[in-house]
């Protein structure tokens, strides 16, 4: 998945409006709505707010790992809170997620 789709994908799954993802971004919601359609990449500092904002690493915005790579429960812990799948064809909810990510820290002997 491209970064604007992931962007996308991220405001649409916490009911976030265009206008209010820029204006808590503090950028303009003509550049926000570029990143989304892939017309223009963030700079920097704007990537590291859009993250902090998201709740996501920088890497995970921007698909930054070799898929070789062996996951260890903590990623897949995160990718249980934050990542992009479906349970029963529907996006879980937040409550979902944390009830899955207890699951998978327990199976691990990890608690929150």
């Amino acid at each position: 998945m491209a970064f604007g789709e992931k962007l996308r994908y991220l405001r649409e799954y916490q009911g976030i409006s265009q206008q209010q993802a820029a204006r808590e971004l503090h950028i303009g919601q003509s550049l926000y709505s570029r990143y989304e359609s892939g017309q223009h990449e963030p700079n920097f500092s704007t990537l590291r707010r859009i993250s902090n904002y998201f709740n996501v690493s920088i890497d995970y915005l921007l698909e930054n790992y070799n898929e070789d790579d062996t996951v260890d429960p903590i990623d897949f812990d995160h990718f249980v809170l934050h990542g992009n799948y479906t349970l029963f064809s529907r996006f879980p909810t937040q409550e979902e997620r944390e009830v899955l990510s207890n699951v998978v820290r327990a199976i691990y002997g990890k608690r929150k």
